[in-house]
């Protein structure tokens, strides 16, 4: 199994750094659906919203709306240090398994620095953070969670569908990161993926009941030590 240096790990640590706001969740809709962000000037992402959290150095990231194919994406541009921007939600996992989104690299590093992550919960997930993560902490909190997947464009196409998990200690909760894609042939192309989020939960933390697991955050992360990159990405989305 390929093995991933220590900058994955950077979007935990990053989760632990928080610029908070007022704490609110985003339920799925009625027709079992929960958009997280699209790509246009009314992204929520960029008012910042009650439902959002910004962690870390986020004033190193920016976000615009651009226009690539006639369709308005978000942009995002970091790696300079860690940072991450998440939206508090509220889905059962297995209730709305899937994520679906669009992206395109534009430049950076082989193995891509801005990222996706997703946040999950049970009924017995702890309210406090560990007593070792206080001292990361300032400001307001994210929403509880137990356990992070943070999804990545790989170095190299052939990492695709690769999948490495950090267990759970005294001060570290625990992480999963896997490679959706990945290769610099890969680039500047829009690709449509579809995740069973699931699936992959079932893969890194095969003891877990899914049936009180819930999805409590996704958002954006990016790694501050392996260089500057940029990234397009459109229709981020939960879904059943």
């Amino acid at each position: 199994m390929t093995k991933f240096g220590p900058d994955w790990r950077a979007t935990a640590l990053s989760l632990l750094v928080v610029i908070g706001c007022t704490e609110t969740q985003t339920p799925v809709g009625l027709d079992g659906t929960l958009n997280v962000f699209g790509g246009g000037p009314d992204n929520p992402i960029f008012g910042r919203t009650s439902d959002w959290v910004s962690l870390g150095a986020d004033d190193t990231v920016s976000y615009k709306t651009v226009y690539p194919v006639g369709t308005p994406a978000l942009e995002i541009r970091g790696g300079s240090e860690n940072a991450a921007r998440i939206r508090r939600v509220d889905a059962q996992l297995l209730a709305t398994p899937f994520l679906f989104w669009s992206w395109n690299i534009v430049n950076g590093p082989p193995r891509h620095p801005v990222r996706l992550v997703v946040g999950f919960a049970d009924a017995d997930t702890p309210t406090e953070a560990p007593s070792g993560m206080k001292t990361f902490l300032r400001g307001a909190q994210p929403p509880a969670f137990s356990r992070s997947l943070t999804l990545i464009w790989g170095s190299s196409a052939l990492q695709r569908g690769t999948l490495t998990t950090d267990r759970a200690t005294a001060d570290e909760k625990s992480r999963a990161a896997y490679v959706v894609r990945g290769g610099r042939e890969n680039r500047n192309r829009w690709w449509v993926e579809n995740l069973d989020l699931s699936h992959l939960h079932a893969q890194a933390w095969p003891e877990i009941d899914m049936a009180n697991s819930r999805i409590v955050f996704t958002g954006i992360s990016a790694t501050g030590d392996i260089g500057t990159g940029t990234m397009q990405i459109s229709g981020l989305r939960l879904s059943r």
